[in-house]
């Protein structure tokens, strides 16, 4: 809590952390929202999934994004946990008043807080799990959701989850659009990345030897 206290005594330096907060977040977000719909092209069949695959690496765009998308998650990873407590007592404090003024935005802090912790630890094993399974292909994907589904369907929905929140809370900060109707897109946006999510981890699940 002392580097916080120093950093908000200087304006400009929360307002850069912010900055790089806000870049990073909406960063990742278009990330993994790709990343999803990447993933979802196995529902037009294991040739063009395969094929999508073997551009991304036949053009490098695997080799350059991945570490750039790790040195982002990093970034993020520091500016917006820089506010997180870590003491015992701290989060016992912040758990308290969260309870107290029963605030929606306060909550959503919160559960931002637990799943981007998850979520730091979950995708450190997706990366590595990924990596020592290269390349990319429908047969290792299939053979891979099967053998962690349950991995992934929590990676899914907590990944989601933070993200669509993340978004919200990120535009309200900055005041870009109203309250209420950015919810709505937000929820929308999420619910349909998360259809795509399911339905991609159920086709990989039913095809099986027919690869």
């Amino acid at each position: 809590m002392e580097a916080q206290k120093l950093l908000t005594k200087n304006p400009r330096a929360e307002l850069y952390y912010d900055l790089i907060e806000l870049f990073t977040g909406l960063s990742l977000v278009a990330f993994l929202w790709t990343h999803m719909i990447f993933v979802a092209t196995i529902l037009l069949g294991a040739d063009i999934y395969n094929k999508l695959a073997a551009g991304l690496d036949k053009y490098y765009l695997s080799y350059v994004g991945i570490p750039i998308i790790i040195a982002i998650a990093i970034l993020h990873v520091l500016s917006a946990g820089r506010r997180i407590p870590t003491r015992y007592q701290e989060q016992k404090i912040i758990w308290r008043h969260a309870k107290m003024i029963k605030g929606t935005d306060t909550w959503i802090w919160v559960f931002q807080v637990i799943t981007g912790v998850s979520i730091l630890v979950l995708a450190a094993i997706h990366i590595f799990i990924i990596l020592s399974q290269w390349p990319i292909e429908a047969n290792i994907s299939t053979q891979r959701m099967k053998e962690f589904l349950w991995f992934y369907l929590i990676l899914l929905l907590l990944g989601e989850y933070h993200a669509g929140f993340g978004l919200y809370r990120q535009f309200v900060k900055w005041g870009w659009f109203p309250r209420k109707s950015l919810g709505y897109v937000t929820k929308c946006i999420t619910v349909i990345i998360l259809a795509l999510g399911f339905a991609a981890l159920w086709v990989f699940n039913t095809m099986g030897g027919a690869l």
